[in-house]
């Protein structure tokens, strides 16, 4: 029920947008939307990541700055593993870099979107600071339908509210750690990639999008199959490009059918 009900919240915020009369008003809207099913996803698995930053060893400090400085709790929890291992700090800053490697692409695709004359490249460049794997998938269904001014200071609005939840969370997290059984810690990390598939499930009126969950679905457990330390990196290839080149075949073959 909890999931059906965030699924339905997605699906209707997401379907619906305002021609905003400034980027103040957009500003707002952004953070009024983030309040609610991101912030809430979010703030949970901070204090799941806050939580077992005091099991690893880390003091509040070093907890907060991760979140301030990272805002990726599988960078982070990397950083949490690898420490606790030991491992040396020229081994854990390039694992985390690879980890955060993602947005990368999502950063190539999301500032077209979010790019206007009307806005100068330093502010661009901060805000790009702040794309993270539910801030674009939001703003990828909810920009393209605002002209186009006011996307970034709606993008503006969202992020930063859900980075100040996520860091405030993760101090909740740390205070709360005593109260919490350990399968609840891991359990509030990963609500976040679930809150994304559902996210990307409210794409399904779009073709690309379908075949995209499709393919990835298929390809991610046969790569854990094949190569469980690569099934990450294989999934997402695999079955993005399955995707990719099985929707040019089938807009080819419309193409062909109207001629």
């Amino acid at each position: 029920m909890g999931f059906a009900f965030l699924r339905a919240s997605v699906v209707k915020s997401t379907l619906t947008s305002s021609d905003y009369s400034s980027n103040s008003e957009a500003f707002r809207a952004g953070a009024k939307d983030a309040f609610g099913a991101p912030a809430a996803v979010l703030g949970a698995g901070y204090i799941g990541f806050g939580a077992l930053a005091v099991e690893s060893g880390f003091s509040i400090w070093l907890a907060l700055l991760s979140s301030v400085t990272i805002w990726a709790l599988p960078g982070q929890l990397v950083l949490l593993e690898m420490s606790a291992l030991g491992a040396a700090a020229l081994v854990i800053v390039p694992t985390v870099m690879l980890t955060s490697a993602r947005f990368l692409p999502m950063t190539v695709t999301l500032m077209p979107v979010l790019r206007d004359p009307s806005h100068g490249r330093a502010r661009l460049y901060f805000t790009a600071q702040f794309i993270a794997m539910t801030g674009w998938a939001w703003a990828m269904r909810r920009c393209p339908d605002m002209p186009p001014p006011r996307r970034l200071p709606y993008f503006s609005g969202f992020a930063l509210t859900c980075w100040g939840v996520s860091v405030a969370c993760t101090v909740a997290g740390f205070q709360l750690s005593a109260t919490l059984p350990p399968i609840v810690k891991l359990g509030l990390v990963f609500l976040n990639p679930v809150y994304f598939v559902l996210i990307l499930s409210g794409d399904v009126r779009h073709r690309l999008g379908v075949l995209a969950l499709a393919c990835g679905a298929l390809a991610g457990p046969l790569s854990h199959l094949i190569a469980p330390k690569w099934s990450v990196l294989l999934g997402g290839f695999i079955g993005g490009t399955a995707a990719y080149y099985a929707h040019r075949w089938l807009t080819a073959k419309e193409t062909r059918a109207d001629g």
